[in-house]
């Protein structure tokens, strides 16, 4: 099925100023193929010129595609990634535009990255950079065909959400995302760290130095929800999440359409 009519329209919009990268975010009960989303995604951000990844679930199989070649060309989305997009429906779909900071401009460097624990199976997009290059010591890391900074922190997150769960059957899976969040603050303070991390059933944002934008539609068909560092569209309400000034960063929490909790970190 296709996205929910007007969820994403092509408008004037002013694109992205600099940064390293974007994100997005569709997130329902109802199988949705962003092909009014993405392509707007790619436009608005088509400085973001060293590749792009979908990630989306088959059930509770997670699926990536990933490329290190522009999503748009001459200004348009390119025929690849619209290829990529048409291809795609699921309930929760992630897309990345990269602007390379740390690591080669490679395919295996590219977003979404995927790891298996806690029975589920996660994927992760970042836009930032990590400062330390000793996240995680060498014999421990799992992503190794990727030099990016994004794969040491998503290697350092997962281990830091399994020893939390682990440590008591009590503790909940959305503590030890904040857990987990709070440790890589405390690890690379230098760092800057907006994420997306989901598992098919959760997802989670961590909101720590740009802000990420908010819109839902409700349809009778399933309400979903967009989440992006890129306002969209100009003639929609979109919800403005940042940081407070007085804490380090904020953490979201969906399921579907709906956010569970916004909680400062």
């Amino acid at each position: 099925m296709a996205e929910p009519t007007g969820i994403e329209k092509l408008k004037t919009v002013k694109k992205s100023p600099s940064h390293e990268c974007d994100l997005f975010l569709l997130t329902s009960h109802q199988s949705y193929t962003a092909d009014r989303a993405l392509p707007t995604f790619a436009h608005l951000g088509a400085r973001n010129v060293h590749g792009w990844g979908i990630g989306w679930y088959r059930g509770q199989q997670a699926r990536v595609i990933r490329r290190a070649t522009p999503a748009t060309d001459g200004g348009s989305p390119a025929q690849e990634f619209l290829t990529a997009v048409e291809a795609v429906s699921s309930p929760v779909l992630l897309g990345h535009l990269r602007l390379t900071s740390r690591g080669a401009t490679r395919q295996e460097n590219n977003h979404p990255f995927t790891l298996r624990f806690l029975g589920y199976e996660w994927l992760l997009i970042h836009n930032g950079t990590a400062r330390r290059n000793d996240l995680v010591p060498v014999g421990d890391q799992m992503l190794t065909e990727s030099n990016n900074d994004t794969a040491r922190v998503f290697e350092f997150l997962c281990q830091r959400i399994i020893d939390y769960a682990d440590s008591n059957p009590k503790h909940s899976l959305i503590e030890a995302c904040r857990k987990a969040f709070a440790a890589l603050l405390d690890a690379d303070p230098e760092g800057s760290f907006n994420l997306i991390l989901s598992n098919g059933n959760v997802t989670f944002a961590l909101i720590h130095w740009r802000p990420f934008y908010l819109l839902r539609r409700e349809k009778d068909h399933g309400d979903a929800a967009l989440l992006s560092t890129i306002r969209l569209t100009g003639d929609e309400e979109w919800l403005t999440f940042e940081r407070l000034p007085n804490k380090r960063a904020k953490m979201l929490a969906f399921s579907g359409p709906s956010l569970l909790l916004n909680v400062d970190i």
